[in-house]
């Protein structure tokens, strides 16, 4: 599992419409799942249209996050000072 941190200052992405997860199968990609959970309940996404959408949200997050080190850096550094 990774860490990255998605800066404050980021321009508008698709992470502030909700949190979701891409559950996936390995080199089966037709078996992808998305997960996305609400207060009161939970939604499945099983189209391989939508399941790509989100594949390509979730790419286009960690590319606009900073990386795995810098992420892990600007965590230890907030730790340090508060």
């Amino acid at each position: 599992m990774n860490v990255q941190v998605l800066p404050a200052d980021a321009m508008l992405h698709v992470g502030q419409m909700g949190s979701f997860s891409v559950l996936g199968f390995g080199p089966h990609v037709d078996l992808d799942v998305v997960h996305a959970e609400g207060l009161t309940s939970a939604l499945y996404v099983e189209e391989p249209d939508k399941v790509a959408a989100h594949r390509e949200a979730w790419q286009r997050l960690t590319s606009a996050a900073l990386p795995v080190g810098s992420s892990a850096d600007l965590i230890t550094e907030i730790r340090k000072n508060t």
